[in-house]
């Protein structure tokens, strides 16, 4: 099933929990009371709070910092794994397959090997029909370590938000205003930062590993909501399917804005392929009223945005760690000229 909020932004002025030593500037400021009010029902742990950081490309500047727990706020998250391969759709989760989103349930499991053309997957037993899982701790563990799934070939891997410890939460530190990459490089999207963050408290991730995962014959199935769980960061999204808070556009006939990329830039909806033409290769445009923004790409594409044309901030499982996302920093080409 599908969760879509319209929901429509008044900016109010909201009390920083402490002050940064750097000034901030009035254009920091009216972003920071602007996002405070869009995370306001993310779950967030504690309040929004404006801080100095480091970002990408080594620029010093106001970022804001926002902490939330390991579940959505507006949704409830599973079901993954199928137990039976008569399980229907309902009591499954997804999957990647042909550029789309799928049901993985009972059928799927059963079918891998034709589906893959690969003899060597067999994820269930074929005398009860029962699906081989590892799930509870070590299935969080499995999850938060893909290159352990070589030790679990031909399992479903689950990790649920119920196995995680109850203090699990992600601190998330983004520019309040984007500043350019260094020396006009895009950046690509590593799994550290991960992409941007929706406003229902889930981080839009970098894309899975799926060479590595399938190549071990190993499934980390995804919910309805494309989203699955690992001990990291909880509950995330591999994509955009209705689930998130959307936000009516300041502009008519736009798509809603979805999420804050995590270099301060807005990402709106996904748009139909004959819209796509002016997009550039971090799946983003200038337009009037909105500046410069992204793009999701479809959900069965395993990716939100193709880069980041901005230095990114940082995201933490420690909310009192200071960002500097200079070390973390890596480079690819720079956007296609629009």
């Amino acid at each position: 099933m599908r969760y879509t909020t319209v929901l429509s932004v008044l900016t109010v002025g909201l009390t920083m929990t402490s002050l940064p030593a750097r000034a901030q500037t009035a254009e920091q400021q009216a972003r920071f009371d602007q996002l405070s009010q869009l995370y306001a029902d993310a779950g967030v742990i504690g309040d929004p709070d404006m801080v100095d950081c480091t970002l990408s490309g080594g620029e010093e500047t106001l970022c804001i910092q926002i902490t939330t727990g390991p579940a959505p706020t507006n949704h409830v998250t599973g079901p993954y794994c199928p137990r039976t391969i008569n399980d229907p759709a309902e009591e499954s989760g997804t999957w990647f397959f042909n550029d789309k989103v799928v049901a993985a349930d009972g059928a799927f499991i059963k079918n891998l090997a034709v589906l893959f053309q690969d003899d060597e997957w067999q994820m269930y037993d074929a005398d009860t029909g029962k699906v081989i899982l590892v799930d509870g701790n070590l299935g969080c563990d499995v999850a938060g370590d893909p290159d352990s799934a070589s030790e679990y070939t031909n399992y479903c891997v689950e990790c649920a938000v119920s196995n995680l410890s109850e203090d699990t939460s992600e601190t998330y530190v983004i520019p309040l205003v984007p500043v350019a990459a260094q020396d006009g490089q895009a950046a690509r999207i590593g799994p550290s930062p991960g992409v941007g963050l929706a406003f229902n408290g889930v981080k839009l991730d970098a894309p899975a590993p799926l060479d590595l995962i399938e190549g071990n014959h190993t499934l980390g199935l995804m919910d309805s909501c494309v989203g699955h769980v690992n001990p990291h960061t909880g509950y995330h999204y591999h994509g955009l399917v209705g689930c998130e808070p959307q936000v009516a556009a300041p502009v008519e006939m736009h798509t809603a804005l979805v999420a804050v990329a995590m270099d301060g830039y807005d990402i709106y909806a996904a748009l139909g392929n004959t819209d796509r033409a002016g997009l550039d290769m971090c799946n983003g445009h200038s337009e009037d009223g909105l500046g410069y923004h992204y793009h999701s790409d479809a959900a069965g594409s395993n990716q939100f945005i193709g880069c980041f044309t901005a230095q990114y901030g940082c995201t933490s499982g420690d909310p009192t760690a200071s960002c500097d996302a200079s070390a973390d920093a890596r480079r690819g080409p720079p956007p296609a000229p629009e």
